[in-house]
């Protein structure tokens, strides 16, 4: 007995034949590998050096700075504006001494004044000659002197009761006041040339 398939509807035809279509256009869609994203749209972090990226924005490494001076310069120096420091001291506090009436006070600050001067002259005989750091180390001889001679000035003053004498020691005293703005600017110079004292700021106190 000859069995036959019955046959499809023609309808059931269509619709495979539309379903074999489909997957063939998809198929063709489809990349055959994975494709990476457009370098357009890639976003990527990096630190690009400054040698291989002449456009870098990044802000070049300043090199280090380096100076020389003789052996000892900093140090001896460093010894002369310690006692230049307590100097001006010494000379803001006699007249404040003077204010307030306080003699006994404002004489032995002066002598202090006079021995403190003394030092730093002595001690400036050591500081080595360096060109770069010449004109702060005038400004503080010249500052020692003043003080010293404003000190020996106010001496007199508290020894023979001499106005006159106590001008000239104001005199004076204006003179370094007037002269330490100067001093503090040449000695910001050398703080710049990376020239410290310990624990002593490089500027005396100006009034």
């Amino acid at each position: 007995m000859n069995h036959e398939r019955p046959a499809r509807p023609l309808s059931a035809l269509l619709s495979a034949l539309a379903a074999v279509v489909a997957v063939g256009i998809i198929a063709c869609d489809e990349p055959r590998s994975s494709l990476r994203p457009s370098a357009s749209l890639l976003e990527v972090e990096f630190t690009p050096r400054a040698s291989a990226d002449p456009g870098s924005t990044d802000e070049p490494t300043a090199a280090p700075t380096f100076i020389s001076l003789p052996v000892g310069w900093d140090n001896a120096f460093c010894a002369v504006f310690a006692d230049a420091v307590v100097a001006q001291e010494l000379v803001i506090d006699i007249e404040r001494a003077l204010d307030e009436e306080n003699l006994r006070d404002a004489r032995g600050l002066a002598r202090e004044l006079r021995e403190i001067a003394a030092d730093a002259t002595t001690l400036l005989a050591d500081v080595p000659e360096w060109d770069p750091g010449a004109p702060a180390t005038l400004e503080l001889a010249a500052l020692i002197d003043l003080g010293g001679r404003a000190g020996e000035e106010y001496g007199t003053f508290f020894t023979d009761e001499s106005r006159a004498a106590l001008r000239r020691a104001r005199n004076l005293r204006r003179e370094i006041g007037n002269s330490t703005p100067a001093a503090n600017d040449e000695f910001a110079t050398l703080a710049d040339l990376g020239i410290s004292c310990a624990g002593i700021p490089l500027q005396l106190e100006e009034f």
